[in-house]
């Protein structure tokens, strides 16, 4: 620790005495006007308010050339009023019937095949936080919350509610934004200065260009906004919206007979405490529309993490991530007592109910940001007690058991910003009740230190977990992770060093695939962004890796890595990577035993991932990958994913992919005795196939229809060879058959959703679910006698209506 120490402290002294070489670029300014009157948004930009406002000319492209002026001329106008910023935007196109139009639903403009225009919106100017408001020339709307991501990434999943038209003329193709206050978080003052930058694409040649310079050698675009001033007297509207909602649903579960009814009525509010800060609450929440998990086989001894697809846990949430100690998929997770009810069957008895999930009363979370770019958020979130049901067969008597009871969830955070786009923050999370005198508590830092030009940085996180039984003594872990180096220009280098105790757990509300790690790694890298030959971008990069367990101080690995990222001028991408463990690897986990460990010799993985012309009505994704073990066993894994994407018209797209992954001669835990002194491997083979199909149908920008159907099928074959763990991590064959039973297991989804947002922020959704989950032991050869057997398992078939209308306070107080 002393070294890292003394490390960071070099290369903090180098960064801050050569970051004058390195001066950032100078600020554009634009002025917005007050208008009496709002323009009427059709997208012709005829309104009188338009004339005599000063314009943003002069776009600067980003890719391919980043040292180039745009290709075509574009000119944005900003008026504002008491309510709202007001934007129009001009995109001149010589060829304007070659501008693309393809629909998608709302927050899609990343993956549809349009011409796009988007504003970057930071209002408090501090380089770190940031709205997203797209428009495509189809009119499809995509707004993200990109507070706290940096680069280009953020919250997808945030949707505010503002107004956009498009028009497509002779001369190109123009557009109108109205973006409310409501939509945004900004301080209280009497002058305004907010960090501003627009944006175009030109999806035929892949032309980015944005007002603002941003140079993709640093690559950050919120540390490069231009600056919009002018804007005066206006104060943070009272934010207050209900989004009330009513749900129906026809079920069948299983092999039951006739179909269930069912409804629920809830609502979430969203109230802006201040001018900054805003409160998001569900009220008895349904997420019976969710999409489905895609669920798989799991022979590892580590825990599957599944996507977070519950819009509430997804909105809003990108100060919670901070020192990744939060997943919200604990939050109405299984029970941690749902065992317990076989556990507690005694003489004729039979389980009758065991809920899956514990039931969630409601969630809060609060959040925002001050003038002093000082970030704030508390989240809060309450599941009522799980009881399974118990029957005496003999005599009908019932008793219930308590799987989990009453739990409480609280995730607090503080994020200050810094200069030069860096910022430090704390973060802690706890977990009461999920167990009789039980109490996890997790705390947790994160901070970036960047220098003047972008270019250097120092970043890392740490964390201190504790869990309490009361009575017991604290049990306590922790972890920190730092890398510093030069993340900018041409050549890049960085040092990363990662420490997780072997009593480090998050898990109560976090996740952590295992822990007991000591990682350094460094990378060199060498990048080319200008254009040269077909090729407009390239990264060429090597890292090493050393691996040790934390306790005790005992070597696990060592992986010499290369990784290739090429984008070609016909926008052909690759993704080439190769890792070499000459050292072989000690897995301290697979043993599933404390203190037992695996050792396996040196070994090499391949991968391949390629994603060609998404401009063309059929492009293709996918990848290819292979690794072997070099050893007396022949272990190989081998597989390969092919996506092609049929744009079938403008409104109607489909995706297919077959995915397969096969392993031979692997080698895996099969059992241990109790006293953990004798643990037994075996050999077998196990093929993966899955199969998806993704379609979206597009009626208008209001009315879509999407689908999605996946079947997972895994088959694992022991072969009849077991082995024994010896104590030095070797594995004796041995005569005696284990009789491990083989495993046939299936996931089957559909999930089928028709929605028609009817009005700003409402909408009415139709959806229909299915779900097979089926495991056996006798294995299918035939894929399609499998498929045949898959779908005459017990399933779960669900249709429902969801209505949900959004009431704005502002709107209901006008009206009264």
């Amino acid at each position: 620790m002393i070294a890292v120490t003394r490390y960071c402290i070099v290369l903090l002294l180098f960064i801050y005495t050569f970051s004058s070489a390195y001066a950032q670029n100078s600020r554009r300014d634009l002025q917005a006007v007050r208008t009496q009157s709002p323009p009427y948004i059709n997208g012709l930009i005829d309104d009188e308010q338009w004339e005599n406002v000063s314009m943003a000319t002069g776009f600067h492209q980003y890719e391919p050339h980043n040292d180039r002026a745009a290709s075509h001329e574009t000119y944005v106008k900003v008026l504002y009023d008491d309510d709202a910023l007001y934007i129009a935007a001009r995109m001149f196109d010589p060829e304007p019937e070659k501008i693309l139009t393809e629909l998608g639903p709302r927050d899609s403009n990343s993956n549809i095949n349009a011409d796009l225009f988007w504003v970057d919106i930071n209002p408090f100017d501090d380089g770190i936080n940031g709205f997203r408001f797209m428009v495509s020339a189809s009119g499809v709307q995509t707004d993200i919350n990109m507070s706290g991501a940096g680069g280009s990434r953020g919250d997808i999943n945030w949707d505010a509610v503002w107004i956009s038209a498009v028009n497509i003329d002779e001369t190109g193709w123009t557009v109108e934004m109205k973006i409310p206050y409501s939509a945004l978080r900004f301080p209280r003052g009497d002058v305004q200065q907010w960090g501003i930058n627009f944006w175009r694409e030109i999806r035929r040649t892949r032309e980015q260009s944005s007002w603002n310079f941003v140079n993709r050698r640093v690559g950050d675009p919120l540390a490069t906004m231009g600056l919009l001033t002018g804007i005066e007297g206006i104060t943070p509207p009272v934010r207050l919206a209900f989004f009330p909602y009513v749900s129906a649903y026809l079920e069948k579960n299983g092999g039951e007979k006739g179909w269930g009814r069912s409804s629920v009525a809830g609502m979430d509010v969203k109230y802006g405490i201040s001018n900054s800060f805003t409160m998001d609450m569900t009220l008895i929440p349904d997420f019976g529309q969710v999409q489905s998990d895609e669920r798989v086989l799991n022979l590892t001894p580590y825990e599957v993490k599944y996507d977070e697809n519950r819009q509430f846990f997804t909105e809003g949430t990108e100060l919670f991530g901070k020192a990744d100690i939060f997943y919200s998929r604990r939050i109405g997770s299984r029970p941690l007592g749902y065992s317990r009810a076989h556990e507690a069957l005694e003489e004729h008895e039979v389980v009758m109910e065991n809920p899956l999930e514990n039931r969630m009363i409601n969630a809060t979370k609060i959040s925002g940001r001050t003038s002093g770019g000082l970030g704030l958020g508390f989240f809060n979130a309450m599941t009522a007690a799980s009881r399974a049901t118990l029957r005496d067969t003999l005599s009908g008597d019932t008793r219930s058991i308590t799987t989990q009871p009453f739990t409480n969830y609280n995730v607090m955070v503080a994020d200050q910003s810094l200069k030069n786009n860096s910022f430090v923050s704390l973060i802690n999370t706890n977990v009461s009740g999920a167990a009789d005198g039980y109490n996890a508590n997790v705390s947790g830092t994160e901070f970036r230190l960047m220098d003047a030009s972008n270019m250097f940085r120092i970043s890392g996180s740490a964390a201190l977990s504790q869990q309490y039984y009361e009575g017991a003594d604290n049990n306590f872990g922790y972890k920190y992770d730092i890398t510093a180096g030069k993340v900018g220009g041409t050549w890049q280098y960085t040092y990363n060093r990662m420490v997780l105790s072997d009593t480090y757990d998050p898990n109560d509300l976090g996740f952590l695939s295992f822990n007991n790690l000591v990682m350094d790694k460094v990378a060199f890298s060498y990048n080319i962004f200008d254009p040269f030959w077909r090729l407009w971008n390239l990264r060429n990069e090597i890292a090493i890796n050393y691996n040790r367990l934390h306790n005790p101080d005992t070597f696990t690995g060592f992986n010499i890595g290369y990784n290739l990222r090429a984008l070609f001028d016909t926008r052909f991408f690759i993704l080439f990577r190769a890792d070499y463990r000459p050292l072989g690897n000690r897995d301290y986990f697979e043993p599933r035993v404390p203190g037992r460990y695996y050792e396996t010799d040196d070994a090499f993985d391949l991968f391949l991932m390629y994603s060609s012309d998404y401009r063309k009505r059929i492009y293709v994704d996918g990848d290819f990958s292979y690794s072997s073990i070099l050893s007396e066993y022949d272990q190989q894994e081998y597989g390969f994913d092919v996506r092609p994407t049929l744009r079938i018209s403008d409104q109607w797209n489909m995706t297919y992919g077959l995915r397969y992954a096969g392993v031979e001669n692997d080698i895996g835990w099969v059992g241990h005795s109790a006293e953990g002194d004798v643990i037994h491997f075996g050999m077998r083979n196990n093929d993966t196939f899955t199969n998806t199909l993704r379609s979206a149908y597009i009626f208008n920008n209001n009315l879509s229809l999407d689908l999605s159907l996946r079947h997972y099928w895994s088959r694992v074959d022991y072969t009849g060879d077991y082995f024994l763990l010896e104590n030095n991590g070797r594995l004796s064959p041995i005569e005696e058959n284990l009789n491990v039973k083989d495993i046939n297991y299936n996931a089957f989804t559909v999930d089928m959703i028709l929605v028609w947002h009817f009005a700003p922020g409402s909408q009415l959704s139709l959806a229909w679910k299915n779900v097979i989950d089926s495991r056996g032991e006798q294995l299918m050869r035939s894929y399609f006698d499998n498929l045949r057997n898959t779908l005459e398992q017990p399933q779960i078939n669900s249709l429902s209506v969801k209505l949900l209308y959004y009431l704005d306070y502002q709107r209901i107080r006008r009206a009264v």
